[in-house]
């Protein structure tokens, strides 16, 4: 908490159950602040604290700073969006998927459902106006392991050591050719998507 004209710290609250906090979003009606978060930190492995399923919406008192209730969402947390008329809150993370909760009250919530997005899709926008939500899916590539083995590090490490269309000679398998000549990319758009009651 912020003491504004004194423009200094006053207290912190530990936000119990979400281990990575990364993306925040208030009810300040009902004095509720719901924080985003990844269950792993990002520490330079592949895929990072992005692609670990479940994340966690957690949802505290911003009277008191007491956690209410903490909720297995989506992997990824990057953006939550509070709809004040509906009680909904959208979860966004990178694992391609929206999560949507509804607020019952204000000390009970629940998961209504998951809609997919696009491909570390990031960022969304809820237009109350409009009752449609916006996920924004930036450029990015599919990578198909035709060739993979049940160690995923491993032949995405491989893989991205071989130039693309090139061949490799393998004593076991023969000559092979790189998975990145089958890279598939799929260019940056918009999904939008229609409130349902």
């Amino acid at each position: 908490m912020i003491d504004l004209e004194k423009r200094a710290v006053i207290t912190q609250w530990p936000i119990t159950g979400g281990p990575v906090p990364h993306t925040a979003s208030v009810d300040a009606v009902h004095h509720r602040l719901f924080v985003g978060s990844r269950t792993i930190a990002h520490t330079g492995n592949i895929g990072g604290g992005h692609q670990h399923e479940p994340g966690k919406l957690v949802v505290m008192n911003t009277d008191s700073g007491k956690v209410i209730q903490v909720l297995d969402s989506i992997g990824g947390a990057d953006d939550l969006q509070y709809d004040a008329a509906t009680g909904r809150i959208y979860f966004m993370g990178t694992t391609g998927t929206v999560a949507v909760f509804k607020e019952n009250d204000p000390d009970h919530f629940e998961l209504l459902g998951k809609v997919p997005t696009g491909a570390i899709s990031k960022t969304g926008l809820w237009v109350p106006e409009l009752k449609r939500f916006y996920s924004a899916v930036p450029r990015h590539y599919v990578i198909t392991a035709r060739h993979g083995t049940q160690d995923l590090e491993a032949d995405l490490l491989k893989e991205l050591n071989i130039a693309t269309g090139v061949t490799k000679r393998d004593k076991a398998a023969g000559w092979q050719t790189s998975m990145l000549s089958d890279l598939v990319i799929e260019e940056a758009h918009v999904m939008v998507f229609d409130y349902l009651p």
